[in-house]
């Protein structure tokens, strides 16, 4: 109980009244004391045009980040593998889907943006390696499978590695999104033990290379070519592949560039007016 500068007590209150907060705490001598807070009448909405539209454009690189992750996390040459790694994708295309949204604010975007709260990677030119390893002629993943040709007649697991450059410690992953939105990948290297005298053939195709994927997948070889084939990534949506070796100890990677084209299956492809500000208004890409 209180006393009152009245005379008789009162009882302590907690609770809400009107837009005062009652509680009880403690005066400086340690005693209990009656806590009155009160709350704000008006509140600012935090969600400005600039807040919400840094917000958009880091919304749609966090989609593809959340497709693409287990590759990412160590394809660029010169960063740390895990968060390093994600966080370099995450400024590098940052800066391009920013810079797009502005120059395009609502047509003949080079990159999607989601809709407020819209989940899967959208179209553009994503950045997924950077390093000093060259790109090579003779593997391309642009059709979706990942194609490597070794050459005509008889060949070794030498002739392959010499035609990838990649060394039998080294890998090339084929790296994309498929139609729905969701990453694929698949890492092909040749099996430890594997003599390099090896001849390549159809049936000992599985003896010689090992595949680590996140789906079903097949491999084939016909004619001097070897071709690693991810379900769902067959031209319907967008692939890239990157060479990693070993070079004094650590591993380097081939830049690579994901394009997704708009064959995604999303109708909001463009920068649209897609997030809320406010109550009732909603930003449009380039309107900061």
């Amino acid at each position: 109980m209180a006393k009152s500068k009245n005379g008789g007590s009162r009882a302590y209150i907690r609770g809400r009244i009107g837009s005062d907060v009652y509680s009880v705490g403690k005066d400086g001598k340690g005693g209990r004391q009656q806590v009155v807070r009160s709350l704000a009448v008006q509140v600012t909405n935090p969600r400005t045009s600039s807040q919400m539209f840094g917000r958009m454009i880091m919304s749609t690189v966090m989609q593809t980040v959340s497709a693409l992750s287990p590759i990412i996390d160590h394809s660029f040459d010169g960063v740390a593998k895990g968060q390093p790694s994600i966080s370099e994708f995450i400024r590098q295309n940052y800066a391009l889907v920013k810079a797009d949204a502005i120059a395009h604010p609502s047509e003949d975007n080079s990159f999607g943006l989601n809709k407020y709260g819209e989940k899967g990677a959208k179209l553009g030119a994503y950045v997924v390696s950077s390093g000093s390893v060259p790109r090579n002629a003779n593997i391309d993943a642009a059709a979706g499978p990942l194609n490597i040709t070794i050459g005509d007649g008889e060949k070794t697991v030498a002739d392959f590695l010499t035609n990838t450059g990649i060394g039998t410690d080294g890998y090339i992953t084929l790296i994309g999104i498929k139609a729905n939105g969701t990453g694929a990948f698949a890492r092909l290297s040749v099996k430890a033990g594997v003599a390099t005298s090896t001849v390549i053939t159809t049936e000992n195709l599985n003896n010689i290379f090992e595949v680590d994927a996140n789906g079903a997948y097949t491999l084939s070889y016909q004619n001097g070519n070897i071709s690693l084939l991810l379900t769902g990534l067959n031209g319907d949506g967008a692939a890239d592949y990157i060479i990693t070796k070993k070079e004094n100890g650590a591993y380097v990677h081939s830049s690579a560039t994901l394009i997704v084209s708009d064959s995604l299956d999303f109708t909001s492809d463009v920068a649209l007016p897609t997030y809320p500000v406010g109550s009732a208004q909603f930003l449009n890409g380039g309107d900061i």
